[in-house]
Order: C-alpha cells, then structure tokens, then sequence
C-alpha cells in the first residue's frame, strides 16, 4: 500500500511539473507584451474636470492643474470630459 502511494505522489508531482512547464505554450495570448503600452491617443484636461476633491487631496494635485489622460472616447468632436 505504501509503495502504491509513494509511486502515485511521485506521478503526481511529475504531471503537475511537465503540465506547470508547458502552461504558456497551449496560449499564445497568455503572454505579456514585449514592447512597452503605450496610448494612443491622449488629451490635456483640467485635474478638476476629472477627479474628485479627494482624489486631488490624496494626489496633491491642484483643481486647476492640467493633467494628460487617455482619450478612449470615438473619433470626431468632443463637447466635454467632465465626470
């Protein structure tokens, strides 16, 4: 019985061992990008049309200050970015 249940340990750690190996090779999007991300489009706004009094506190950002944010919104005109 001990040997039963030394060899299925055994089997078990090499099978989670050669399956841990192999984990990223099934997926070709598992990885990380290789080249840093980078926005593709970014816009100036106002920290006070943005984020909250608190957040500005936590951040010790001024409301008027200007900050430099991504812009995820569709092509063409944009009227406002207030939150």
């Amino acid at each position: 019985m001990k040997r039963i249940a030394t060899v299925m340990t055994a089997l078990i750690l090499a099978t989670g061992a050669a399956q841990a190996a192999s984990y990223n090779t099934g997926n070709p999007d598992a990885d990380m990008p290789t080249a840093p991300v980078v926005a593709a489009n970014t816009v100036t706004v106002k920290a006070s049309d943005v984020m909250t009094a608190k957040e500005r506190e936590r951040a010790h950002v001024a409301a008027d200050a200007d900050l430099t944010v991504s812009d995820f919104s569709a092509p063409g005109p944009r009227s406002t970015y207030v939150r």
